[in-house]
């Protein structure tokens, strides 16, 4: 399966692990290493994610990384077997982002 982050989601992540660096001290890699985990699960469970919303596009998917509450947002294509990472967005926000 061809998986891809968007220049987008890939900006988003370099500043959330920017803050979570700053701010977390104690727990410095907590957020890489989630993401790392979800990146790994949808490798093998693609479907894995809870329907978020529908698109023009097909359905855009969201996986919860439970430990920093972030929400991470994404389109799995199966007759092409390509998963696209749309947005990694903090879940405390009480918004979604913008897809």
């Amino acid at each position: 399966m061809k998986f891809e982050v968007s220049r987008r989601a890939r900006r988003q992540i370099e500043r959330i692990q920017t803050w979570w660096t700053s701010h977390r001290p104690d727990a410095r890699a907590l957020f890489i290493d989630e993401l790392t985990l979800a990146e790994e699960q949808l490798r093998t469970s693609p479907e894995l994610g809870s329907i978020y919303a529908e698109g023009l596009r097909g359905p855009v998917r969201r996986v919860v990384l439970p430990r920093t509450a972030h929400h991470l947002y994404y389109r799995y294509e199966a007759a092409r077997s390509h998963l696209v990472v749309l947005a990694v967005w903090g879940g405390p926000r009480g918004r979604g982002p913008r897809l």
